[in-house]
């Protein structure tokens, strides 16, 4: 887990903390098809193993990940990472609107909120939306150098589909 340096605030995300966890997992997920343990891949975030196997759960029924247990199993991706939005894994961990909530905390009623920032925040919702739709998965692996990760060291040989 990256973590921010001695005497530095925490960074800021827009997501919560089960959504970054959930995008750091999946860009360590294989592209070959082959299974990753929840337990290794906790273990590469600094995680606690039951907590990252209910993001992989989630990720599961939202048809992002699949899983298969015994002991060739574990989780891998659904489809290509290239066919993965980062979209598609936001809406999953958030919720299907997860940006249109007032910056202010005003509460809009039936007509929606009204508060002065609400026009900038549409057009940023708008463009962070288009961004997020339109970036894969696989954009951000090939944007991270995993070559260095070692092999799962909870499986002696990898289980391909």
């Amino acid at each position: 887990m990256h973590h921010s340096d001695p005497g530095l605030p925490p960074s800021r995300s827009l997501f919560h903390a089960p959504t970054r966890y959930a995008l750091q997992a999946l860009v360590r997920m294989p592209h070959d098809g082959t299974y990753r343990l929840a337990r290794s891949l906790a273990r590469e975030l600094g995680l606690p193993g039951p907590f990252l196997a209910k993001i992989l759960q989630t990720l599961g029924h939202a048809g992002i990940l699949e899983s298969h247990r015994g002991p060739s199993g574990g989780f891998r991706l659904n489809r290509a990472p290239e066919h993965i939005s980062l979209k598609e894994i936001v809406v999953a961990m958030e919720g299907p609107e997860p940006f249109e909530a007032c910056l202010l905390g005003h509460h809009g009623g039936e007509d929606g909120c009204r508060c002065p920032i609400r026009p900038t925040w549409d057009i940023l919702q708008n463009l962070l939306t288009t961004v997020l739709a339109t970036t894969s998965l696989r954009d951000l692996q090939s944007s991270q150098d995993w070559s260095h990760r070692p092999d799962d060291p909870d499986r002696p040989f990898a289980a391909p589909v």
